[in-house]
């Protein structure tokens, strides 16, 4: 009996030496992200359970910090010593980061980088250096309640703006509120949308080579909303409280309001809303196809201080092979960024898929770096004053666009 517990208590010892060994070789590997929380999980915490699975050696601590928080954040821990090894960025923060220095070489020569979608390599190539792994392309449309349009007698979605001013007749008509359309976000995206698609000079304009106030394009734009408020699609007096990331939403899940631009990152919440029938549609415009506005979003960088650079590849390889990504590109609802056309979006999505597929795409000019940043809270804060008073000439909303340029030159 003596001996018997002996063994197990020698046995009980050898296992603890053994762990305590593991333990000891594994690699904490810092994460930071502005996705994988309970509101934006991204597919992240699946994926992370699942590198670790399959890299037992590495152990990922990965620490949520908003985007707005991250520009104030992460800067401090990459100027000194506490730099994460891999962070979630976009294409602003790269700019920013990598021109200090602050983030690692990714290579060229990467497996990955060869079957990036064509469009979007001049966007993450800095000069022979690539600082990020993109992750996703995802979609800015118009959320369409189809109840409410079948309400009014209507079948489908608009994606032309005939069609549009004649669904928000319809729908007034019934007594329904066609349209959220927020300063803070949903204008912007109308009119960003509808202003790029009749101008090709959007590089241009973010270098103040032309200008916002002397652009027909722009100008078309501006007029645009004071005809979707003629045309009873907009009651911007019912509007000036609804915040555009909590408000503007709920009133949508509530079936308050037929229509709104925004993000397709909302597709998976709304789909939660039992008897929600909705789709995800591209921004009504001049063209047949409406405009499939998508956005470059995320991707992940190393930092060029990591500690443990090969195994932060390691983690960022990872998400590039296809059949890891499709985990966040479904929970995300967006589209790969490499070439073969892999997506994750629903069924819902089928009429923004096809203003894709005919042509529709507009790439958000912001993410591309085509405009400053500073410039996109410009045109929130100006769209916010416009829509309160739509007596302003254009003039006066466009310079402020054209100041911003000049200020972040």
């Amino acid at each position: 009996m003596a001996f018997s517990s002996r063994l197990l208590a020698g046995t009980a010892l050898a296992t603890a030496l053994v762990a305590t060994s593991v333990t000891a070789q594994q690699v904490v590997l810092d994460v930071t992200a502005w996705k994988g929380n309970e509101a934006e999980p991204a597919g992240l915490p699946e994926l992370v359970a699942a590198f670790e699975e399959a890299n037992p050696d590495i152990d990922v601590e990965l620490s949520y910090i908003s985007r707005l928080d991250t520009d104030l954040v992460l800067p401090p821990r990459l100027q000194g010593n506490d730099a994460p090894d891999v962070m979630m960025t976009d294409m602003p923060l790269v700019q920013i980061w990598s021109d200090a220095g602050l983030l690692a070489d990714l290579g060229t020569d990467s497996e990955w980088y060869a079957r990036l979608e064509p469009s979007l390599v001049p966007s993450v190539t800095s000069g022979e250096a690539v600082y990020i792994m993109p992750l996703e392309v995802i979609g800015m449309g118009n959320f369409v309640n189809m109840g409410l349009l079948k309400q009014a007698g209507l079948d489908a979605a608009p994606s032309t703006l005939d069609e549009l001013y004649a669904a928000c007749a319809a729908l007034d008509a019934a007594g329904i509120s066609p349209m959220i359309f927020t300063g803070g976000f949903s204008a912007p995206l109308f009119v960003i949308a509808n202003g790029l698609e009749a101008t090709d000079a959007a590089a241009k304009l973010g270098m103040a080579e032309e200008t916002f106030t002397e652009s027909e394009a722009f100008n078309g734009s501006i007029d645009l909303v004071r005809t979707l408020i003629n045309n009873k699609c907009v009651d911007p007096d019912a509007q000036a409280g609804l915040d555009p990331w909590s408000t503007a939403l709920t009133e949508f899940k509530a079936g308050n309001y037929a229509m709104m631009p925004q993000g397709a990152w909302n597709i998976a919440d709304f789909s939660t809303v039992e008897g929600l029938d909705y789709v995800f549609a591209p921004i009504p415009s001049g063209k047949d196809s409406g405009v499939a506005l998508d956005l470059f979003g995320i991707g992940w960088s190393i930092s060029s201080q990591s500690a443990h650079p090969e195994e932060a590849a390691r983690f960022v390889n990872f998400f590039a092979d296809p059949s890891n990504l499709q985990i966040m590109l479904d929970a995300e609802s967006a589209y790969s960024p490499f070439q073969g056309g892999a997506s994750g979006t629903p069924d819902l999505a089928a009429p923004y898929d096809q203003s894709r597929i005919d042509g529709g795409v507009v790439m958000y000019p912001f993410a591309v770096l085509d405009w400053p940043k500073p410039l996109e809270g410009e045109i929130w804060d100006s769209l916010t004053g416009f829509l309160l008073d739509t007596s302003k000439s254009n003039e006066a909303v466009l310079e402020r666009w054209d100041e911003a340029v000049e200020d972040a030159l």
